[in-house]
C-alpha cells in the first residue's frame, strides 16, 4: 500500500490517465461516427485518396475549404497504415491531445499536493465539453493542444525559462499549427492574448521579443507555402472558398450558425458543466484580485501572479471574440476550458476556500443528484403511464439495467460530493466523486453502445440496407455519406415527400427498379402513399429511421396478380 502511495503521489497524472482511458475504452471502441461532422470527414478522406487530393479536399465533388488539412491528412494517413479506418484510432487523434493539454497544464501551475493535481486532471477531462470532444472527430482538441504549447512556450519565454533560442522557433510553429488544424481561431487566440497579457503588464513595447518579424515570417512562409498547394491543387476558386468565404463571411455575417451576440453566456455554463459555477466564478474573482490590486497599486509578481494575468488574458479576450463573430457554436470555446480550470488552485491559493466555491460544487452535484433520483422514481411508480411508457418505448435501451446501474452509480458519486462538503471535507473529495461517478457511469453504460449507436450514426442502418438496390432518403439528416458504408451513391430528397413519391413511385412500386428508402418513421404517419409503403414493403427499424425495400413496378407482360406476388414478404 505505501508503494502504491508512493507511486501516486509521483505520478498522479498517471493513475487519473489510466482510469479515465479505462473508463472510457468501451465507447472508444464501440462507437459509431456521427453523420453530422465525423462520418462527413470520413468521407473526404477517402474521397482524397481515391483522386490523390492532398491540400484541396472536396466532399462528393465539391469543393470542402472550411477546415484545413492537418486533421483530414491523419485521417488519410491512419487508412494508408490500416487499410481501413479503425475508430479507436482514429478517435486518437482527439483522445491524445486531451491528455497532452492536461499534462502541460499541470507541468505549468506546478501544484505541490498530488491530491489536487489529480483532480484538477479528472475536472478538465470530465467537463461535459471537453469530454465530448475527447471521444469525438472533431480537429478542435487537436487546435486546443497547440493553443496550449503556444501559451506556456510564450510564459516561459516571458519567465526566461528554457532555451530562448528554440522557443522563438517554436512560439510561430505551435500558432501555425493550430491554424493549420482547425482555421482563423487558432492564429488570433494566441497572439491576442499575449498582447492583453503585456499590455496589461505595461509591456507593449516589448511585443516584438514574442511576436516580432521573426514570429511572423515563419507563420507567413509555412502559409504561403499552404495556399500555394492549395491554389496548384484547386485553382482560384478553391483559394477565395478557403481564405474568404470561410473565413471573413463567417465572421461577418454567417452562411452557418449564426447565431447572437450574447449565445456564448449561457452555452459557458452548460459546456463547463458540472463544474460551471465553480470555474465561472473563479474567474470573476481572478478579475477582482486584479482590480483590488491595481487600485492598490501594487506592483511586482507574487506566486502565480504572472500566470493569473496570461490565463484570464486568454479566457477573457477570447470569449469576447468569438461572441463578436456572427458564426458561434458551444464547442468553439474549448481554447478556454484549460486555462478555467488551473485558475481556480491559484484564485485557491489566494483567496483561500470561501462559502461560496463549496456552494458553487454543491449546486451542480445536488442538481445531478435529484435528476437521478427522479428518474428512480418515475421509473418505479410512473412506468405504467400511457405517456411516459410511450415516449420510452422510443428507446430501445430506456428499460435496460445497464442504463439504471448507471444513473445509481452518478446519483450516489453525487450525494456522496454534498456528503464531504456539508462534512467540511476538502474541496477535492467532492469533485473527485463527482468526476469519477460520472467515469463510472459511462463505463458501466457502454455496454449499450451497440443499441445507442442506432441512434448515433448510420452503421447499423446501412447494414439494414440489402446489396443491389437503388438507396433513397426522405427526411434523413445528412444521408450522402452513408456512402462510406455502402459503397454506392445515395439519392437525397431532403423534406420532400411530394418530389420523391413523383420522382420514384408508381403506385406502390418504384419506376427505376429494386430500391431502399430510408425515411424518418415519425414522417411517415399523415402521408396516406408512405402510409401504404409501410403496409405493403419488407421493414425494418433502426433508431428513429424506417428502411423500405421497394419493389420494381411491373412490366406490361405481368399481370397485377404476378407483381402482387413478387412483392416482398
Amino acid at each position: 500500500m505505501a508503494t502504491l502511495r508512493e507511486s501516486f503521489n509521483a505520478h498522479p497524472l498517471f493513475f487519473v490517465f489510466f482510469f479515465t482511458t479505462l473508463c472510457l475504452f468501451p465507447v472508444l471502441m464501440m462507437k459509431d461516427w456521427s453523420p453530422s461532422n465525423e462520418l462527413r470527414y470520413i468521407g473526404i478522406a477517402d474521397e482524397a485518396l481515391r483522386d490523390g487530393h492532398v491540400f484541396a479536399f472536396y466532399t462528393h465533388g465539391v469543393a470542402y475549404a472550411d477546415k484545413p488539412p492537418l486533421y483530414l491528412w491523419l485521417i488519410m494517413l491512419s487508412k494508408l497504415i490500416f487499410g481501413k479506418h479503425v475508430p479507436f484510432v482514429l478517435y486518437m487523434f482527439s483522445y491524445i491531445p486531451a491528455l497532452v493539454i492536461v499534462w502541460v497544464m499541470d507541468k505549468w501551475i506546478r501544484l505541490k499536493n498530488p491530491a489536487e493535481r489529480a483532480v484538477l486532471a479528472i475536472m478538465c477531462l470530465t467537463m461535459v465539453m471537453y469530454l465530448g470532444m475527447g471521444v469525438v472527430l472533431r480537429m478542435d482538441m487537436l487546435m486546443c493542444m497547440f493553443i496550449v504549447l503556444a501559451m506556456y512556450t510564450f510564459y516561459r519565454m516571458y519567465e526566461g525559462e528554457g532555451n530562448i533560442r528554440s522557443q522563438r522557433i517554436m512560439l510561430p510553429i505551435w500558432i501555425f499549427l493550430a491554424l493549420f488544424t482547425k482555421g482563423p481561431v487558432g492564429i488570433l487566440v494566441p497572439p491576442i492574448a499575449i498582447l492583453t497579457f503585456l499590455a496589461f503588464k505595461g509591456k507593449i513595447k516589448e511585443t516584438g521579443k514574442y511576436l516580432g518579424w521573426r514570429t511572423w515570417a515563419i507563420i507567413a512562409f509555412l502559409f504561403g507555402l499552404w495556399v500555394l498547394a492549395a491554389y496548384l491543387e484547386g485553382g482560384k476558386e478553391y483559394i477565395n472558398n478557403l481564405l474568404f468565404h470561410q473565413t471573413v463571411d463567417r465572421a461577418v455575417n454567417a452562411f452557418h450558425h449564426k447565431k447572437p451576440l450574447w449565445y456564448y453566456v449561457p452555452a459557458l455554463f452548460y459546456t463547463t458543466a458540472p463544474y460551471c459555477l465553480l470555474l465561472v466564478g473563479c474567474v470573476a474573482a481572478a478579475v477582482s484580485l486584479k482590480w483590488k490590486r491595481r487600485k492598490a497599486g501594487k506592483t511586482g509578481s507574487s506566486p502565480y501572479e504572472d500566470a493569473i494575468t496570461l490565463f484570464l488574458s486568454v479566457i477573457i479576450p477570447t470569449f469576447l471574440m468569438l461572441s463578436a463573430f456572427s458564426s458561434k457554436l458551444s464547442i468553439y470555446l474549448a481554447p478556454i476550458f484549460p486555462f478555467m480550470v488551473w485558475l481556480f488552485p491559484m484564485v485557491l491559493e489566494k483567496t483561500g476556500w470561501k462559502k461560496w466555491m463549496g456552494w458553487s460544487l454543491g449546486i451542480p452535484a445536488g442538481i445531478l443528484a435529484l435528476v437521478g433520483v427522479a428518474a428512480f422514481i418515475v421509473k418505479a411508480f410512473f412506468s405504467g403511464n400511457p405517456t411516459i411508457s410511450e415516449l420510452l418505448s422510443q428507446y430501445s435501451f430506456a428499460y435496460s439495467p445497464l442504463l439504471w446501474f448507471a444513473i445509481g452509480i452518478i446519483t450516489a458519486g453525487n450525494i456522496l460530493a454534498i456528503v464531504f462538503l456539508a462534512k467540511g471535507k476538502p474541496w477535492s473529495f467532492a469533485a473527485f466523486m463527482m468526476a469519477s461517478s460520472l467515469l463510472l457511469g459511462i463505463y458501466s453504460a457502454s455496454g449499450l453502445m451497440p443499441r445507442l449507436n442506432d441512434y448515433m450514426g448510420y452503421k447499423n442502418l446501412c447494414a439494414e440496407i440489402p446489396e443491389g438496390t437503388r438507396v433513397v432518403t426522405l427526411n434523413v439528416h445528412r444521408p450522402d455519406n452513408m456512402d462510406v458504408y455502402l459503397g454506392r451513391g445515395i439519392t437525397d430528397y431532403g423534406k420532400d415527400a411530394d418530389a420523391f413519391l413523383s420522382g420514384e413511385m408508381d403506385g406502390n412500386f418504384s419506376k427505376n427498379g429494386p430500391m431502399t428508402l430510408v425515411v424518418k418513421t415519425s414522417k411517415i404517419k399523415g402521408n396516406p402513399a408512405l402510409e401504404s409503403l409501410e403496409s405493403l414493403c419488407s421493414l425494418a427499424y433502426v433508431g428513429e429511421y424506417c428502411i423500405m425495400k421497394v419493389s420494381p413496378a411491373p412490366s406490361s407482360a405481368e399481370s397485377p396478380e404476378e407483381s402482387s406476388e413478387a412483392l416482398p414478404e
